[in-house]
C-alpha cells in the first residue's frame, strides 16, 4: 500500500511510523523536512498542502491512501478558512484532474458540535459549531465527504500524550478554573492506532467516527487527578455550566464495534505512561 501523508505532525508521524513498519510505502508532505524526524520507511517531500501546484505534483504518483492532518499555520481571522478549507478545495481539484481514487482519512475534531448541557453525542448528533474553527472543521468535512471516492471523517475529542503537555503546565503553574462541565480525551497513540487500523484491519470503515476514549469525565474530576499525580494542590472552587468548549459525553459505540481496542480506555491509563517521566 501507498499512502500520502498529508501535513506531518505528531500524529501523522505516529501513522507513518506504524505504517513503514509493515513495509507500506509511506510519503509525508510538510513545509520543512529537514526540522522534521527522521523515520526509516518514511519518505518525506517539501511543499504546502494549500498550494494547488505542490498537491498536483505530487498526484503523479498513484496514491492507495491519503491521511489528511491539516494545522494552521497563519493568524488573523482567516487562518482556519484557509488551514482547513482551502486545501480541501484544492485536493477536490486535483483529484478532478488525476482521475485517482484513493481512501481518503480526514482527521477532524469533536469542536463541530456545540452541546453543552452533558448530552451524550454520537455519529448522528447535530453539528452546529459556534467557534470559527469548529465552523471551518464542518465546511472542510463537507468538502471531503463529496469527494468521488472513499472517504471516512474522523472527529477526535481533545488529544493528549507526549509533548501535548500544555494542560499539566498550566497546574502546575496554578492556572486553572475547574469547571462542573463534561470533557472528553483521545490517547496520541490511539489516533494513528486506529488510522492504522482503518487502513489495514478494519473492513468496510464507516464515513465517520467519533474518536475519543471509553470514559467522558468531569473537567474538575480529571483536573482533581491530574494535580494528585504531579503533586500540586488546587484551591479554586469549582464553576457551574459548560466551558468554552460546551459539555457534553462522546459516544465511541462505532469505534468499538469495529474491532479497534483502545489501548488508553480512559485518561487514566493514558496519563500513567508518561506522567511520571514528563519533564517539568
Amino acid at each position: 500500500m501507498q499512502t500520502l501523508l498529508l501535513g506531518y505532525g505528531d500524529i501523522a508521524q505516529r501513522t507513518g511510523r506504524l505504517l513503514a513498519a509493515e513495509g507500506h510505502r509511506v510519503t509525508g508532505l510538510c513545509r520543512h523536512p529537514d526540522n522534521k524526524p527522521v523515520i526509516d520507511g518514511v519518505q518525506l517531500v517539501s511543499g504546502d498542502y494549500d498550494n494547488e501546484q505542490d498537491l498536483r505534483q505530487l498526484f503523479d504518483t498513484q496514491w492507495d491512501a491519503v491521511v489528511i492532518t491539516l494545522t494552521p499555520s497563519s493568524s488573523g481571522s482567516q487562518r482556519y478558512h484557509d488551514g482547513y478549507v482551502v486545501p480541501c478545495r484544492h485536493l477536490q481539484q486535483v483529484l478532478a484532474q488525476s482521475g485517482q481514487q484513493p481512501y481518503i482519512i480526514y482527521v477532524s475534531s469533536t469542536g463541530v458540535y456545540a452541546q453543552e448541557n452533558g448530552e451524550w453525542i454520537n455519529e448522528a448528533s447535530e453539528t452546529a459549531p459556534t467557534s470559527e474553527s469548529g465552523k471551518a472543521l464542518l465546511q472542510a468535512e463537507s468538502l471531503i465527504g463529496s469527494l468521488p471516492t472513499q472517504t471516512t471523517i474522523l472527529r477526535c475529542s481533545g488529544i493528549y500524550g507526549k509533548g501535548r503537555d500544555y494542560l499539566l503546565k498550566q497546574l502546575i503553574a496554578g492556572n486553572m478554573s475547574l469547571r462542573d462541565s463534561w470533557t472528553n480525551r483521545i490517547h496520541q497513540d490511539d489516533v494513528a492506532g486506529f488510522i492504522h487500523a482503518l487502513l489495514t484491519d478494519i473492513e468496510n470503515p464507516q464515513p465517520l467516527y467519533l474518536v475519543s476514549d471509553n470514559k467522558p469525565v468531569k473537567q474538575y474530576e480529571m483536573y482533581q487527578w491530574l494535580a494528585q499525580q504531579l503533586n500540586v494542590s488546587i484551591t479554586s472552587d469549582v464553576e457551574p455550566g459548560p466551558g468554552p468548549r460546551g459539555s457534553k459525553r462522546c459516544d465511541n459505540s462505532r469505534l468499538q464495534n469495529g474491532g479497534y481496542k483502545l489501548k488508553y480506555p480512559t485518561f487514566v491509563e493514558g496519563y500513567e505512561a508518561f506522567i511520571d517521566s514528563w519533564s517539568k
